[in-house]
């Protein structure tokens, strides 16, 4: 009785080794599906085109969350100097208006970041200023 416990203990253990290198080389030789693609999630954004849409998902929240931000915006840009107390209540009704109209437009872009509306997922607003790149800068001494 125990020599046939040992025997069935020792097919189990030859077969789980040899399943075990058979997996080890298999994952050592690259296939043709890992060697063509870098990563999976490239992969399945460049087959899907999930990039415009994730593009429109980011700028729909950045708009949603960032709606305020059009109020100090266009104080700033109303501020005339002779006439202090009428600019910033101006720039302030403009910026409320402009910035009730951006997160609107942040929540509709949030809830249809999946549909393909306006044409190609095109913004329905322009980038604000706080969000521009600004590329004019010295460079640093090692560049």
């Amino acid at each position: 009785m125990r020599t046939l416990g040992w025997r069935v203990g020792m097919i189990g253990l030859g077969l789980t080794l040899a399943l075990g290198l058979s997996s080890a080389r298999a994952a050592d030789t690259p296939n043709a599906s890992t060697a063509s693609s870098k990563d999976q999630v490239d992969e399945l954004m460049t087959r899907y085109n999930l990039h415009p849409a994730f593009e429109k998902l980011g700028r729909g929240l950045s708009n949603a969350f960032g709606g305020w931000l059009e109020v100090p915006y266009n104080i700033d840009k109303h501020y005339a100097p002779g006439d202090t107390g009428g600019s910033f209540f101006t720039g302030t009704a403009h910026g409320l208006f402009k910035g009730l109209v951006r997160t609107g437009v942040g929540l509709y872009e949030t809830v249809t970041f999946f549909l393909p509306y306006p044409e190609d997922y095109a913004p329905i607003l322009p980038t604000l200023e706080y969000f521009k790149h600004n590329t004019k800068r010295k460079p640093l001494p090692l560049e």
